[in-house]
């Protein structure tokens, strides 16, 4: 019998995402894929510490990290979910990761998880497949517990097989794949410009290390006494 923390937490899950059109799945509760880094920022309440600017060429790439604020443990209806990690592509939201707390989702089934979400995102097109062609970079014992998409949006259920916590990932798929391939050439050109970085760095602290002795010896000339 499931048991009244079951459905209460059930019931979060529910309420917690606000039902949208059937298929409408560029969207997470009140945000929605494309969004800008202001335009998040100002509905999660970030700070600007809380933005992270991963790359700056060939595209820009930023990361703003939510984490929900503590509530006691054992609090009835609390929010299920432990973090959310925003994904921008020159400013535009291209992907949306939400990790839901552990203890909140104690004793919740696939089932019920996937029943909840599709209130929200409908009956899900895919379910239970190991790996597969995932657009997101996830360890290697990832489940797809069940997948919802269309033309433009990918929304992903995933856990570890090790019934680690739950995640939701809520994804563009032309933004992730000029994203995807932003990063691969951003790491590339940093490869690629190393060496020019560390002489230049050698360069500043050589030119750093002459302005101090010139100042040092500035004041040590005008104090000096034989």
């Amino acid at each position: 019998m499931t048991s009244l923390r079951t459905l209460a937490i059930v019931s979060v899950v529910v309420l917690s995402a606000t039902p949208v059109t059937a298929q409408q799945l560029s969207h997470y509760r009140t945000y929605r894929l494309g969004s800008s880094v202001a335009s998040v920022a100002m509905i999660s309440g970030a700070r600007d510490s809380d933005i992270r600017t991963l790359h700056e060429r060939p595209a820009k790439l930023q990361q703003l990290e939510w984490h929900a604020p503590y509530v006691r443990s054992g609090t009835e209806l609390a929010d299920p979910v432990h973090d959310v990690s925003f994904h921008f592509c020159d400013d535009q939201l291209y992907q949306v990761i939400v990790t839901y707390d552990r203890d909140r989702m104690d004793g919740l089934t696939d089932d019920d998880v996937v029943g909840s979400l599709s209130v929200t995102y409908d009956v899900p097109s895919r379910t239970r497949s190991v790996r597969g062609a995932l657009p997101a970079d996830l360890p290697a014992d990832t489940v797809v517990v069940a997948r919802w998409e269309d033309a433009e949006s990918l929304v992903i259920l995933t856990r570890r097989i090790d019934a680690a916590p739950f995640q939701l990932l809520v994804i563009s798929k032309t933004l992730n794949a000029r994203a995807r391939a932003a990063i691969k050439q951003a790491l590339w050109l940093d490869v690629q410009e190393a060496p020019q970085r560390e002489r230049d760095l050698r360069k500043k602290e050589v030119a750093d290390a002459r302005e101090a002795s010139q100042k040092a010896r500035v004041v040590n000339k005008a104090a000096f006494r034989p």
